[in-house]
């Protein structure tokens, strides 16, 4: 497999350049670097440091190229409240330049990183894919609105899609700028002493799925011979409070946590789980690392950062 990975330096993009690389692939990164936190990738890749919306750079980069796994994005909801045109412009507006170079290419394939924010305040959970979206922050609602654009690039153009629509990933490599996700945030405070800051007195009740699951979903996806647009869930399709997952990372630790709770956040569900049935029946993906077994390593990875 030729492959462009597009964010391919930022926290599961790094991963899955990885996995590819491990799996013998040929695989180029672009990313601009903007929210990664990091300027090196798995050395057998390629890294481009540009941007996805720059179509002539991203044409050049597709030259024999089988798949385009696209990760590249606006992805912090908080920014997307604040800068609400941006999160449209890297999300959507972007994509449909990289669809662009893709048809002009003759690429024919991408597997695309969505999200679960596209469903917002779920009337049912577990949430399955054809239940109704109504994101209730800029960042789902760009998310929602490329799948949007991958259906169409599919039924006209007929350039293989999956989105593939996580849920909330967690593991080593996280580096985000700023650091917004709860889980690595805990964690380095934990190690750290510090405060840990929950919301909604902890009581949120989110699905989380580790790096290498995702990881794996993408490949699976990528060699996978459907035609046309298709969305799959990737989750571990168990729903737990936050202020559990907390609890846990400090048996792990064995250090008590100073908790303050912050109250409520904008832009987030109170409860929003994964039903992964679909994914499981039609690509025979489903997770394999439990989260206690994931946060072991996530809070390894982050002892050996810290002491750097």
């Amino acid at each position: 497999m030729r492959a462009l990975v597009t964010g391919g330096a930022g926290f599961i993009g790094s991963n899955l350049v990885k996995h590819l690389c491990d799996g013998g692939h040929e695989v180029v990164v672009i990313d601009d670097l903007s929210s990664s936190g990091r300027s090196e990738i798995d050395p057998r890749a390629k890294l481009v440091v540009g941007d996805v919306g720059d179509r002539e750079l991203v044409e050049k980069l597709l030259d024999k190229k089988d798949v385009v796994f696209h990760l590249a994005a606006l992805g912090i909801i908080s920014i997307s409240l604040e800068k609400p045109e941006e999160a449209f412009r890297n999300n959507l507006m972007n994509g449909v330049r990289l669809l662009e170079a893709m048809r002009k290419k003759g690429v024919n394939k991408i597997v695309y990183s969505s999200s679960s924010s596209i469903y917002g305040e779920p009337k049912r959970n577990p949430v399955q894919e054809d239940d109704s979206k109504e994101p209730i922050n800029p960042y789902g609602a760009s998310k929602y609105t490329f799948e949007a654009a991958l259906s169409a690039y599919a039924h006209s153009f007929g350039i293989g899609a999956i989105a593939l629509r996580y849920f909330n990933v967690y593991g080593p490599g996280d580096e985000q700028k700023p650091v917004t996700r709860a889980v690595p945030s805990w964690i380095q405070w934990a190690l750290t002493g510090d405060t840990v800051w929950i919301h909604w007195g902890g009581q949120q009740v989110k699905d989380y799925i580790y790096v290498d699951d995702v990881c794996r979903a993408n490949i699976v996806a990528a060699n996978s011979k459907l035609k046309g647009f298709h969305a799959y869930n990737v989750g571990g399709g168990v729903g737990r409070k936050m202020l559990d997952i907390a609890m846990t990372i400090k048996k792990i630790i064995g250090k008590d946590l100073k908790i303050v709770d912050k109250g409520a956040r904008p832009g987030d569900p109170d409860t929003l789980v994964a039903d992964i049935s679909k994914i499981t029946k039609e690509l025979g993906w489903k997770p394999e690392v439990d989260l206690e077994t994931g946060l072991k390593k996530t809070i390894e990875y982050y002892k050996e950062r810290l002491k750097k």
